[in-house]
């Protein structure tokens, strides 16, 4: 069984820091475009793409969870 770690993406959203920021700040600029008024598409359609990117990362690195 592979080691997960605290940046398990499917705990986290995020494999690396970095990622884990970036949604973050989209998480904090939704709930700002919420309280406004104004659309989240765009922004929700980002922070998928970003935690899409990281099941990718981790699934190529440590295999699928199924797999195990």
């Amino acid at each position: 069984m592979a080691k997960r770690t605290y940046l398990d993406p499917r705990q986290m959203g995020a494999d690396n820091i970095g990622d884990a920021a970036r949604l973050f700040l989209l998480g904090v600029r939704i709930v700002r475009a919420e309280n406004r008024g104004k659309s989240t598409k765009r922004l929700e359609n980002k922070a998928d793409r970003l935690q899409q990117e990281a099941f990718d990362r981790w699934d190529a690195k440590y295999g699928a969870p199924d797999e195990a």
